[in-house]
């Protein structure tokens, strides 16, 4: 199974998005908090051995220095540090969502000007899911993540756990429809409780997504970084 989702512009663009989620001022977000959802998101696109451009693994670096430094306790509160890397992220960050506005509004006006003009015929890409509420397949997959990280630090823990490799995305979708045969609905958070190893894990997401695309379950999420769950699809 290919799985296609929205591609960011950049790493300042993933960054963006995962601060406009807080939806306060980009100098007010918690940003120990945006860093970690972002090396989340990384380490499941490597996990699922998805290609992870150059350009985020550098940002991740810079992330994890700013974390590294956050967590450190303030030692001298007297000195000041010229070099402060956390706000020259958010000066970045404030400076690309100004950019990708005025980009925005631009490509706006020209689709204005161009519908007074024939045009060819254009293939138009959507993604595969639209989630209730307006979140999309990208909101599901950063939750996903965070469930991910959690899981590769719960199974480091058991020094028991044995890797297998002969899941079956057909098999977790039948999981997936017989949980939701005896409840109205589940987390996605628990959907994953009894998992074994990251194969594991990763078969069952790809199971969800592919359910959700066949449009047998829906995703819903009632509100920011709430709880994500799943209902099968009423005909």
């Amino acid at each position: 199974m290919d799985i296609k989702l929205k591609d960011f512009e950049g790493p300042l663009d993933l960054l963006l998005h995962l601060v406009s989620k807080y939806q306060v001022d980009i100098y007010d977000v918690p940003i120990v908090e945006v860093i970690e959802q972002y090396l989340a998101y990384i380490n499941t696109l490597t996990a699922m051995r998805l290609e992870v451009a150059g350009e985020y693994m550098v940002m991740a670096s810079q992330l994890m220095l700013i974390k590294s430094r956050k967590l450190l306790p303030i030692i001298v509160e007297s000195e000041v540090d010229e070099d402060d890397p956390e706000m020259d992220l958010l000066n970045q960050i404030e400076e690309y969502r100004k950019y990708k506005r005025l980009s925005q509004e631009l490509a706006e006006q020209h689709a204005q000007r161009a519908m007074y003009f024939s045009k060819p015929k254009q293939e138009i890409i959507v993604e595969n899911a639209t989630l209730v509420n307006d979140k999309t397949v990208m909101d599901l997959f950063l939750a996903f993540s965070k469930i991910m990280s959690q899981k590769q630090e719960e199974l480091k823990a058991n020094h028991t756990v044995i890797e297998q490799d002969d899941f079956k995305i057909e098999d977790k979708m039948i999981f997936i429809e017989d949980q939701l045969k005896t409840k109205s609905e589940i987390s996605l958070d628990n959907l994953f409780r009894d998992c074994k190893s990251i194969n594991e894990v990763i078969t069952l997401f790809l199971a969800t997504l592919e359910l959700i695309k066949i449009q047998t379950i829906i995703v819903n999420q009632d509100q920011q970084f709430g709880e994500i769950r799943l209902r099968k699809e009423i005909a």
